[in-house]
């Protein structure tokens, strides 16, 4: 038997929880606009590395080296080459070594090579102008003289996927001097897709349990080798023209491979074909998968990492870490940016019960929405909420009661301190202050007017929006009500930049936007499979997670018309049941699965947005 989450709108609308049968180039100078080949002044030093370049096996002579430092004045912009005006190239067996003659701007500096032209070996003297690799390293200052590296297209694939948000045609890797936390996250989630000491995936620092889709990155990586272990004439015409896009077509390995991850639905088979029978990397797919998403679950291993416990909704604070709300166990889980459980238990919490909501507020204190409560509250059985330091350390003992909280099942943070709590049974809103006390009164705001409700998002003006039955509700920080109908089961909501109100519509099986802030223009959008959690990424694109289709789906929110494929991305990742969704700051996907307690990260595949949320999402 497996557990899923099921909600009893009508008769009583209670929460419930159900049951089911288990389912089982030629060296060339770099100097375009976004590269500079002059290093910054530094006092880190560097230190010596050393390693080689292959296309599949085959060694790579004569290829540029150049070891770049990310740049933070912007996304895809401002990367150094540390080693100019020195020129590094590898020898007969693709061989290669960089002195200590460099010097790191900061030693969290993030650091990466490319490989540029040489010889792949199809004929003596030949150079392949489109051969262009990349090893994604991370921080400058980690680097010691045992460094060995191996570049070729299983560490240029886990390189483009991972940086997707901040990669730049040239191989110009670069992000907002606000976001430096986000790209050094994605640095590390590189190096769990693939190891760049052996060139093999998945990386050694993969945490235990973690499940990647190797086959699909090694079939891209075989993709990809077609034309590196060529002269970059024919036998990179199909991956070239797969890999066009309204740009234009691609003229070289990595910016091939940057364009299909930035449209991973878009000509999957004739990227696929563009591949050959057994390639240097196996296993492979042996058909067309469904996209060219890359995905990494983490939570899978026994007993159970982070305990993970039927979880629920998700929240990312300020430094990447995910904390997830799980129905069962009593704990909050924690997992850091590379997928590492803060805990193999959990946090336990003297007040934690069938939980549902988290959120994080902007201290990153985690906050909590207990659905029931322990009986050392008071014997009060119809609910809490819980708070927790950024430490852990839990702050509410067995949790706040005030406010009119009854049977909370979602939390949002505001930008002004403020906690909004949706209240299910009572159909109701809860307002507290950052220290746990009421500003609601002991019903609540708006008793009975918000049937039924079960998500609560937060808008620029600090008023809450919450998902009732067949309609939103706005609730002013005064506890006046504005109700506007919308749909038919909604039980997500969130909303964007302008103000546009998002709503995942559960058994409608549709997105549901609510432009100019609940006005009656009401766009009904395709969202196959039962849409619960949803997010909006920096870009203003609509995520929705569909829980009964396992899958997630991609909307653009300034035209309202749907991005990913008909039934959405992500079926060939291990999604059951896609509950939680929450975008971070490296421009990660990250969704719980609430019948195989696992979280599933969708590398680089939305727009960073700075964490933790409060209110609308934020461009880091």
């Amino acid at each position: 038997m497996r557990l899923f989450f099921s909600i009893g709108h009508e008769g009583r609308g209670r929460l419930r929880i159900a049951t089911a049968l288990a389912s089982t180039l030629v060296p060339m100078l770099l100097s375009g606009c976004n590269l500079s080949s002059s290093p910054p002044t530094s006092s880190q030093q560097g230190v010596a590395l050393q390693g080689r370049v292959r296309g599949g096996q085959q060694p790579v002579s004569g290829a540029s080296i150049l070891l770049y430092a990310a740049g933070s004045g912007g996304t895809g912009a401002g990367a150094v080459n540390l080693l100019a005006p020195n020129v590094v190239t590898t020898d007969a067996s693709g061989s290669f070594n960089i002195t200590g003659d460099y010097k790191c701007p900061t030693a969290a500096t993030q650091v990466y090579l490319v490989a540029r032209g040489g010889n792949p070996g199809p004929a003596q003297g030949v150079d392949n102008a489109a051969l262009v690799l990349m090893a994604a390293l991370g921080n400058c200052g980690d680097l010691t003289q045992s460094t060995n590296v191996e570049i070729n297209e299983v560490t240029t694939v886990a390189s483009v996927w991972a940086l997707a948000q901040f990669l730049g045609p040239g191989a110009t890797v670069g992000s907002t001097s606000t976001n430096t936390i986000g790209l050094a996250n994605a640095f590390v989630v590189a190096n769990n897709l693939a190891d760049t000491g052996t060139g093999l995936a998945p990386g050694s620092v993969l945490p235990a349990g973690a499940v990647t889709e190797t086959a699909k990155l090694y079939t891209l990586a075989d993709i990809i080798a077609v034309c590196v272990n060529s002269d970059g004439g024919s036998a990179c015409t199909p991956l070239f023209a797969a890999a066009t896009t309204s740009q234009g077509a691609q003229g070289n390995t990595l910016d091939a491979a940057l364009s299909i991850v930035q449209h991973p639905g878009s000509n999957v088979a004739a990227v696929f074909d563009a591949g050959a029978p057994q390639g240097p990397f196996q296993p492979a797919l042996s058909t067309a998968p469904n996209d060219w998403t890359m995905s990494i679950s983490y939570g899978g291993c026994t007993p159970a990492c982070g305990g993970l416990n039927t979880p629920g909704a998700l929240a990312i604070d300020s430094g990447g870490n995910v904390f997830v709300a799980n129905y069962f166990g009593g704990v909050v889980s924690e997992f850091s940016p590379a997928g590492v459980p803060a805990s193999a238990a959990g946090i336990p919490g003297a007040g934690l019960d069938a939980s549902y909501g988290i959120t994080v507020d902007g201290s990153d204190n985690v906050w909590v929405a207990n659905d029931q409560s322990v009986a050392g509250a008071n014997n009060h059985r119809v609910g809490s909420v819980s708070k927790f330091s950024s430490a852990g350390v839990e702050l509410s003992g067995y949790g706040y009661i005030g406010g009119g909280i009854y049977t909370p099942v979602a939390i949002a943070a505001d930008t002004n301190g403020a906690i909004w709590i949706a209240n299910n049974e009572s159909s109701s809103a809860t307002l507290l202050a950052n220290n746990g006390s009421a500003i609601s009164g002991s019903s609540g705001y708006a008793p009975s007017a918000l049937p039924f409700t079960f998500a609560v998002a937060l808008d620029a003006n600090h008023n809450a929006w919450f998902a009732a039955q067949k309609e939103a509700v706005q609730v002013t920080p005064a506890g006046a009500v504005s109700s506007f109908a919308c749909c038919n089961d909604p039980e997500g909501i969130a909303i964007d930049g302008t103000g546009n109100v998002w709503i995942a519509d559960l058994s409608g099986s549709a997105v549901v936007e609510l432009t100019s802030l609940g006005a009656n223009s009401v766009t009904v959008l395709g969202g196959n499979g039962g849409p619960r959690g949803i997010a909006v990424d920096g870009a203003g694109n609509v995520w929705a997670g569909n829980y009964f289709g396992d899958s997630v789906v991609e909307l653009a929110g300034s035209s309202a018309t749907i991005l990913s494929p008909s039934n959405g991305y992500g079926l060939d990742a291990p999604l059951h049941e896609p509950y939680g969704l929450a975008i971070d700051a490296g421009g990660n996907l990250w969704i719980s699965n609430a019948s195989s307690n696992t979280l599933t990260q969708f590398v680089g595949l939305a727009s960073p947005i700075k964490t933790p949320l409060l209110g609308p999402p934020v461009q880091p």
